[in-house]
């Protein structure tokens, strides 16, 4: 059954929905941009050498590619200074300590040779 109101008995189209706008220069061109390195791999070392200061590493590299997906440039660009930040923070400070733990076992060892000797006897 056809509408009385549309004429020669042709039902109304419906409107066609707009697609969703797109933001920034490239997207006017068609061309998306490049998601920003996530810097994953600062997280993953920073965990391995010094988990601490590893865990918000590998947090904010986690964010990176949904906060860039969803659109929030400036913040994806953010969590991924901070993701590298923090895994810089995380390899420094455990080289430090691993060389501090190295220093210590080889003054351990020194101080045991100068106090004992470096043969030892039986009896």
């Amino acid at each position: 059954m056809a509408n009385p109101s549309d004429p020669d008995g042709v039902p109304a189209q419906q409107p066609v929905p707009a697609p969703p706008p797109q933001y920034g220069y490239a997207a006017q061109f068609g061309v998306t941009p490049v998601p920003v390195n996530n810097n994953l791999g600062w997280a993953i070392a920073g965990l391995l050498v010094c988990w601490p200061f590893g865990i918000p590493s590998l947090i904010k590299s986690l964010q990176v590619n949904s906060l860039w997906y969803q659109g929030q440039f400036d913040q994806a660009r953010f969590a991924a200074n901070e993701a590298k930040k923090w895994g810089k923070i995380a390899v420094i400070v455990g080289a430090i300590l691993l060389g501090l733990y190295v220093l210590a076992f080889v003054a351990y060892f020194v101080i045991m040779i100068a106090v004992f000797g470096f043969t030892a006897t039986s009896r």
